[in-house]
């Protein structure tokens, strides 16, 4: 055996976003993750189901709702097809690909495709153009919500998602318990506890939208 080979594997603490980490194989469960990763589970893909859940709330007369994603966040949009589904909603879905990515066209595409409201799933390549997307999407006038709240402080309307704040002050923790001597296989993963829904009455105004109350009253920040 090589020396190389008979090192111990390095601990590694991930932040599973938009991915299931037992389904991937990184972890044998949540509880008992058996080997060298833990970490945080940050549950995007039920978020993506709570997005098209506040679509539908807030225009409930819209039934086309149209999807972008990328290779990259492929299971959203395969959780935001099965939610899309058991609503009976129209699904009109464009996959981007070969970045840097067209916004402008694809936008256009999905506009003379009739779509009447916008879920836009998380992918790495998505927030570096969010000032764009949101302005694409007000001069679409097309109502949009994100997981990311940076879209909606840039324009979109509205944004579902997790508090990045206490999320990564837990991946700290994990990664100080790890250099103390804790064993990645005896920290149970977490999955992420705290949201925050935001909505920007300016863009709703910017569009021609009026927000539900019922909407504005769960929201944690409103823009005005």
């Amino acid at each position: 055996m090589t020396a190389a080979a008979a090192r111990p594997p390095v601990p590694i603490v991930l932040l599973a976003a938009n991915f299931d980490p037992i389904l991937q194989g990184y972890v044998q469960s949540l509880s008992r993750p058996g080997g060298n990763v833990t970490g945080i589970v940050a549950r995007w893909l039920e978020l993506v189901a709570k997005q098209v859940e506040l679509l539908v709330e807030a225009f409930p007369e819209r039934r086309r709702l149209g999807v972008f994603w990328d290779e990259l966040s492929a299971d959203q949009f395969a959780a935001a097809k099965h939610e899309a589904n058991a609503r009976q909603l129209e699904l009109r879905a464009l996959k981007l690909e070969n970045p840097p990515y067209d916004f402008a066209a694809a936008f256009r595409t999905l506009s003379q495709d009739g779509v009447q409201m916008l879920l836009f799933a998380s992918s790495p390549r998505f927030p570096r153009h969010n000032a764009e997307i949101a302005r694409l999407a007000i001069e679409h006038r097309l109502p949009s919500i994100f997981i990311i709240k940076h879209f909606v402080e840039a324009g979109g309307l509205m944004s579902f998602g997790v508090d990045f704040v206490p999320m990564m002050r837990r991946v700290a923790s994990f990664t100080a318990k790890i250099l103390r001597g804790a064993k990645p296989a005896d920290l149970p993963v977490e999955q992420v506890a705290e949201f925050e829904f935001v909505v920007n009455l300016k863009t709703a105004r910017a569009i021609g939208v009026t927000m539900p109350t019922s909407i504005l009253l769960r929201a944690n920040e409103v823009i005005e």
